[in-house]
């Protein structure tokens, strides 16, 4: 028995509710039948190392004779911005696996969850005892480099994911023709969070130091960036794509095309599929095992293929999609495009995508389309999408161009 110690506060109530509303969208996720990917190993280790921060969290307010022991429970944030780190990598880098060394990122864990320990029972006599904000609560004095520590991490980890995260839409536009799925937008998000609220956790912290008067606390601001990081990594998470799926290829990298196939009498043109000029070919791909010869066959290829099988019409169609069909490797495919048609793998797609959308609106046989069915049909899976990217090139709406057709070609 506690002998009537233990309270039930709003705060933990609160806390209760987050963990069973995270807890319940992660058991629908789980159930879902999503693909499981990579990545949701990571997903669930945030998860746990929320929770047991939130457990910490009530604990110490509920039983008062174990919040000093239940402080060695939140050196787990250290662990937050490194988990978050190799999810990241894990996610913008194809060649990224973790090697048992990385796990060192997750010592300080235990080593101040052991200094903490080692600190009890707390006496001002503590070496590591700070006199700051002691009027207010003399535990934080005995906390100070264990704050210092977390702002550390939390701040540290979070910048490098952003830095992951910098090249990652232009590298999924290599690979993918909508970004939807792929642009970690909820992740960016969740790091962003993880950097704003641990400032502000520090300037509530400082500011307290100096004296003046507020009722936050920096341990109390910087806790919503968990629930913020669990509720999205929940919802978008667990559900996230493998991005860079591995490709066994089965047969040469790059099988010649046969001068003998026959051209197709009407290829697509793009804006500049003539061709390149060895010098600019040989200035930007130096460092590519992809011969100017052999790019401009894979191009050959891959008009035919677009000619005849008009693989853009489907959506979410991705470039390792098409190196399959050609037996290349992606990374030949992607540099073979951005040759010769100037542009992207996202761009080149969309933009054939936007071909055949000009020319159904212009079939008087399409009159019964919807704008938003003519879009589906081009191969886009989003209306959104498909007006920003017809904009974009033709100057116009779908509906502005459906009705002087004949004036738009010229804007194409």
């Amino acid at each position: 028995m506690l002998s009537g110690e233990v309270t039930l506060h709003i705060q933990s109530l609160l806390v209760l509710m987050a963990i069973g509303f995270s807890l319940g969208i992660s058991y629908n996720q789980w159930h879902s039948g999503e693909q499981i990917v990579r990545g949701r190993n990571y997903v669930t280790l945030l998860t746990a190392c929320i929770a047991l921060l939130s457990i910490g969290y009530i604990l110490q307010l509920e039983i008062l004779q174990w919040r000093e022991l239940c402080y060695a429970i939140v050196s787990v944030q250290m662990a937050l911005g490194p988990i978050l780190y190799f999810y990241t990598r894990l996610q913008t880098q194809p060649d990224f696996d973790m090697p048992p060394k990385m796990w060192l990122h997750l010592l300080p864990v235990p080593v101040f969850a052991a200094i903490w320990l080692w600190q009890l029972p707390l006496s001002p006599a503590d070496p590591l005892f700070v006199d700051w904000g002691a009027k207010n609560d003399p535990l934080q004095g005995h906390r100070f480099w264990h704050k210092v520590a977390a702002w550390v991490s939390l701040i540290g980890y979070a910048w490098a994911s952003l830095q992951c995260l910098r090249p990652h839409e232009e590298n999924m536009k290599q690979r993918y023709s909508e970004l939807t799925g792929v642009s970690l937008l909820w992740l960016k998000a969740a790091i962003w969070s993880m950097m704003i609220l641990t400032f502000m956790g520090i300037l509530a912290d400082v500011t307290t130091f100096l004296g003046m008067q507020h009722g936050l606390r920096g341990g109390h601001v910087q806790a919503l960036s968990p629930f913020l990081t669990i509720i999205l990594a929940l919802r978008y998470g667990l559900k996230q794509q493998d991005i860079y799926p591995k490709v066994t290829l089965t047969a040469p990298e790059c099988q010649p095309v046969n001068s003998a196939d026959p051209e197709p009498s009407s290829v697509l043109e793009t804006p500049e599929a003539a061709v390149v000029p060895e010098s600019k070919w040989e200035a930007k791909y130096q460092t590519s095992s992809l011969t100017r010869d052999d790019a401009a066959l894979l191009w050959q290829k891959l008009q035919q293929m677009v000619e005849l099988e008009q693989p853009h019409l489907e959506p979410g169609l991705k470039i390792s999609d098409l190196a399959d069909k050609l037996h290349v490797s992606v990374n030949h495919l992607s540099e073979s495009i951005n040759g010769y048609a100037g542009s992207s793998f996202y761009d080149y797609i969309n933009g054939l995508r936007i071909q055949e959308a000009m020319r159904l609106l212009a079939d008087p046989d399409s009159l019964h389309l919807s704008v938003t069915d003519i879009g589906f049909q081009a191969g886009f899976n989003s209306n959104s999408t498909f007006f920003t990217h017809f904009k974009k090139i033709t100057g116009q709406t779908p509906r502005q161009y459906r009705i002087k057709p004949s004036d738009s070609i010229q804007h194409a």
